[in-house]
């Protein structure tokens, strides 16, 4: 455990990050929005879910072969979480079956991208399962720490 040292570790992170993000105009309330969200005709999703908005950083660990992303941070937006998955804005479209950590301010994970949809040049909503939730300790920042000067 870090204790101290995550939240100024992420803040470093967050600091040095690509942040390249462009909601679309009618979303434009979207870090006002909290609480539950209503379910949808047609969704699979398997149980609740619950707003949450805030910034965070993602990491791919394991991407499509066919389609190489260097190990870097990137910047993204939290969108809502549920027992089994989580929502995620990004400036970029991730692929079924990528792994991604997802490091946050008060907890790390791994997920496992289900699906994704594009709002806008720069703006893709990513849907992921949960694979592995984690407190916060410094193997969230695993081949992150030469970068923030560590």
């Amino acid at each position: 455990m870090l204790g101290g040292d995550y939240p100024k570790l992420l803040a470093r992170l967050i600091a040095r990050t690509e942040w390249s993000i462009e909601l679309p105009e009618q979303w434009s309330g979207f870090f006002k929005e909290s609480g539950l969200s209503a379910s949808t005709v047609g969704d699979a999703r398997r149980g609740g879910r619950v707003r949450v908005r805030t910034h965070g950083v993602a990491v791919p660990e394991k991407t499509v072969p066919a389609i190489p992303r260097p190990f870097k941070a990137l910047g993204i937006f939290t969108s809502d979480f549920s027992r089994h998955g989580f929502g995620f804005m990004a400036d970029r479209q991730f692929f079924p079956t990528e792994v991604v950590r997802i490091i946050l301010p008060t907890f790390w994970m791994r997920v496992n991208v289900v699906r994704c949809r594009r709002l806008g040049t720069l703006c893709f909503e990513n849907g992921a399962e949960l694979v592995q939730r984690l407190d916060p300790s410094d193997r969230a920042f695993e081949g992150l720490l030469d970068e923030l000067g560590k």
